[in-house]
């Protein structure tokens, strides 16, 4: 089966199962780990000006375009 054909629960599922096979467990949630404080990190810096200039009634509405997008992928 192609990714592109994957539930989001199945690339999450097969993403774990290889960061455990190549990293093992520790390093697998080691892993994760940084990437959520990087996630963080990034956003912080990032929310400050992301949403500076749109009325909440633009925000819903990109929001919403972006959630249709996804789900038709």
């Amino acid at each position: 089966m192609k990714t592109r054909d994957m539930t989001d629960e199945e690339i999450d599922r097969l993403g774990y199962e290889a960061l455990k096979e190549k990293l093992g467990v520790l390093g697998a949630a080691r892993f994760i780990g940084l990437q959520l404080e990087r996630s963080r990190d990034d956003y912080m810096k990032m929310k400050g000006g992301i949403f500076e200039d749109m009325t909440v009634e633009e925000i819903y509405a990109e929001a919403a375009r972006l959630e249709s997008k996804r789900r038709t992928r």
